[in-house]
């Protein structure tokens, strides 16, 4: 078991062995989703190039980026997190 301390800030240090174990490196982005009471699910999201991106993330029509952001952000961490192509 490794364990880890919440800073006054909210900011979380990874023991070295949980980021070997799970193959976290600096800079991947984390998806951290709340499953219960005192219980959080850390996933690593895959680090894609612009490309890939509008590949798997085609958009059509006009864009309200402001408007649409969380939308986007949200259905690119169900795609991921559940497998499916958008």
């Amino acid at each position: 078991m490794a364990l880890g301390k919440v800073m006054s800030r909210g900011q979380i240090t990874l023991p070295r062995e949980v980021r070997q174990r799970a193959h976290i490196e600096p800079g991947d982005v984390l998806n951290i989703e709340v499953v219960g009471p005192g219980e959080v699910r850390v996933s690593v999201l895959p680090n894609l190039s612009p490309r890939e991106l509008r590949a798997r993330y085609p958009i059509e029509g006009p864009i309200d980026e402001a408007g649409d952001r969380q939308a986007w952000q949200e259905e690119a961490v169900r795609n991921v997190l559940g497998g499916t192509d958008a």
